[in-house]
């Protein structure tokens, strides 16, 4: 499941080489124990974790079924997230994520709606409140609904794309943070990956796949994913099963 400002995985999650990924992850493990390990070797087992971005981790033992959700660190709700202050322990990310378990977790999420509700009791359980954005500027509602179509083909520069909607880059960059929760480059950059793993599933190659999402080469795509989710495109195509989750309600 991805939505504009996170992606969520569920299944089974085995063991890791150390690695760090951009992204919060909030990580919920339903059959079995997890076994963290962080860059100093300390180990922690747990059920659930929070665990920071840039900071570097392993998994030494897996869950046969476990939910984890990637939350860009950058966007509005990744600022909140922030603010928990979660160390670099290992100890530290299973102490931070106690209030997951508090969190009811269906056996299956089959739809969006499923997805969404999950996330956001999760994010409301670790913050305190529920997270919204602002009120959505029409110029936002459009660029929003045209950015897909741009990503294979056409101009993403913040510039081009305020001329579009009628507006100034400045004043584009702060209504799209302020509605959406998500600073735009971000929000592309999320675009690009969600397409890349789309063409990656119907049969493109890593070169083919970065070729369609805008990234120069494959190893640009590749380096994109580690950086934000810790996984290879290859990985991520394989757990993921996208469905759509709109940043805000459909104008009438």
């Amino acid at each position: 499941m991805v939505g504009p400002r996170w992606l969520a995985y569920l299944g089974a999650v085995g063991p890791t080489q150390e690695h760090s990924h951009h992204a919060f992850q909030l990580v919920r493990a339903t059959e079995g124990l997890l076994a963290l390990v962080d860059a100093r070797g300390r180990r922690a087992e747990g059920t659930v974790a929070v665990i920071p971005p840039d900071t570097a981790h392993r998994i030494e033992h897996g869950a046969a079924r476990a939910s984890l959700v990637f939350v860009d660190p950058d966007g509005l709700v990744g600022r909140r997230l922030r603010q928990l202050e979660v160390g670099t322990a290992s100890a530290e990310w299973v102490h931070a994520g106690t209030p997951l378990l508090r969190v009811p977790h269906p056996a299956e999420l089959v739809s969006a709606d499923d997805w969404v509700r999950l996330v956001e009791e999760s994010l409301m359980r670790l913050v305190g409140e529920a997270i919204s954005p602002g009120a959505v500027h029409p110029a936002i509602k459009r660029l929003v609904t045209l950015l897909p179509g741009r990503i294979e083909a056409g101009d993403v520069s913040q510039r081009a794309l305020a001329q579009e909607v009628g507006l100034s880059a400045g004043r584009l960059g702060h209504l799209f943070s302020t509605s959406i929760g998500i600073p735009l480059r971000p929000y592309i950059l999320w675009l690009r990956l969600r397409r890349a793993t789309e063409a990656f599933q119907d049969g493109a190659t890593l070169t083919q796949a970065a070729h369609v999402a805008g990234f120069t080469d494959s190893s640009h795509l590749s380096n994109a994913f580690r950086r934000m989710f810790g996984l290879a495109p290859s990985e991520v195509a394989r757990g993921i099963e996208w469905v759509s989750e709109q940043p805000f309600a459909p104008a009438k």
